[in-house]
């Protein structure tokens, strides 16, 4: 695994962007989905950011799921990035453990799974 192809982005979640539906469909609208989908899409967006800027860095983004809570509490506040309500830290491919790497390739197939 390499810097480059590392992403926790799905590759067309821009394909399936909201944003026009208010304004193509503004009576028929579904508001709570449409609200769902608009939620989504720009935790997509922001991550797509955040993920780029950590890659300029040098870093990748570990989602807190595939840490154990007390390294992440030890890395503290300084590595720590909120998107929504996921947390994900700023972490070094060669400063991971066997472990983070296993849960995360699992995330990652999850994630590619359900998309």
């Amino acid at each position: 695994m390499t810097l480059d192809d590392f992403t926790l982005i799905p590759k067309d979640y821009k394909k399936k962007d909201p944003r026009p539906l208010l304004y193509l469909y503004p009576n028929s609208l579904n508001v709570v989905a449409c609200a769902k989908k608009m939620q989504e899409f720009s935790f997509y967006q922001t991550l797509e950011v955040a993920e780029d800027l950590a890659k300029r860095q040098g870093f990748i983004l570990l989602p807190w799921e595939c840490m154990h809570w007390q390294r992440a509490k030890n890395l503290g506040v300084e590595r720590k990035i909120k998107i929504g309500r996921k947390a994900f830290f700023l972490m070094k491919l060669n400063e991971l453990t066997k472990t983070e790497k296993r849960k995360l390739e699992m995330y990652l197939s999850e994630l590619n799974n359900a998309m």
